[in-house]
């Protein structure tokens, strides 16, 4: 499970929320009316695109013109846990939405519609402000097609054409919710890094400040108990974060390693690539990936890859496949 708050600084969310609501009608274009996928609240699932965007435009309250007006979640269930949802929904074990009947897919959808509202819920009490799903203005959108970019590994291989549809359970939610609470007199900022800190607002001592890593954990905990799904450790979020973090750390200690060692390296270009390599790591916003995509084709490198991802604990390898990463790193040139 991989719940998003998308930054404000890379989404134009200052004025009308018009251009996303319309992006997110994409995969209505290739239906007729009849059967075009609606917006869905915390109470409604027949809500059209002009209200959507009405609600959120007209519940700014107070906020000034260059104030971020509204915010985009993306809510992305892994193929196992679609897979999961899918079984559920049709008795079947299922591959593609395709193969679903319309009742089916509609089981399948409410599944995923009711599992966001209870997200939203969580989105809401995180701010600790006594506030639930229902005092947020929001809107959803279940889609099923997700699309190759251009920057995407299997298209500068030249496997797929950007713009190509991606096989297989690619559904995904996204939600668009206003700044403001329901009353027009809360600012609500999941942005805010002041976790569980206190302010006086209108004379009263409140909390501020939006934790994101218990967010995403509670949508974590909300999805195994609405799905009675059984989640393995390796593909806990609590898991997931020690290794990233175990990882940065390990990074780093390449990166000293290599300092020290670099001396020796006779070639001067291959020591600067393994600097830069290993300093690369360190800076990378999820270093296991990056790590995956160095050594990608490196020999031995795919068992230190899969020795990472399965490890139920991380701290005990993370010695050997620091010295691992040097010493392949060194001999291969990178």
């Amino acid at each position: 499970m991989y719940v998003k708050i998308h930054s404000s600084k890379k989404d134009n969310n200052r004025g009308s929320c018009r251009d996303l609501i319309n992006y997110l009608e994409k995969e209505n274009l290739e239906k007729d009316t009849l059967s075009q996928a609606k917006f869905f609240d915390q109470n409604s699932s027949d809500v059209s695109y002009c209200l959507a965007q009405s609600s959120i435009d007209n519940n700014k309250g107070k906020l000034g013109k260059d104030e971020t007006k509204f915010y985009m979640i993306s809510i992305n269930p892994s193929k196992d846990e679609l897979r999961h949802i899918g079984i559920k929904a049709s008795g079947r074990d299922i591959k593609n939405t395709s193969q679903l009947t319309a009742i089916e897919l509609k089981r399948y959808e409410d599944a995923l519609k009711d599992y966001t509202r209870k997200v939203m819920d969580d989105y809401a009490k995180n701010f600790n402000r006594g506030l639930t799903g229902e005092s947020l203005v929001y809107f959803g959108k279940v889609e099923h097609t997700r699309y190759y970019g251009r920057d995407s590994a299997q298209v500068k291989e030249g496997l797929y054409k950007a713009g190509d549809k991606k096989e297989g359970l690619q559904t995904h939610v996204h939600v668009v919710v206003s700044r403001m609470d329901e009353s027009k007199k809360i600012r609500l900022s999941p942005m805010a890094n002041a976790k569980n800190s206190k302010n006086i607002i209108n004379g009263k001592e409140v909390q501020i400040g939006f934790d994101r890593m218990k967010f995403v954990q509670s949508c974590e905990k909300s999805f195994d108990t609405n799905f009675d799904y059984k989640r393995s450790q390796q593909h806990k979020f609590s898991h997931y974060h020690t290794m990233k973090n175990q990882m940065r750390n390990m990074a780093k200690s390449v990166v000293m390693s290599i300092a020290r060692d670099v001396p020796v390296v006779k070639e001067y270009n291959k020591a600067s690539q393994v600097v830069n390599t290993a300093v690369k790591l360190v800076n990378a916003k999820d270093p296991l990936d990056a790590l995956s995509a160095v050594f990608k084709q490196t020999p031995g490198a795919k068992e230190c890859i899969k020795a990472i991802n399965y490890a139920y604990n991380p701290s005990k390898i993370a010695l050997d496949v620091a010295k691992k990463v040097l010493t392949t790193a060194l001999n291969t040139g990178l």
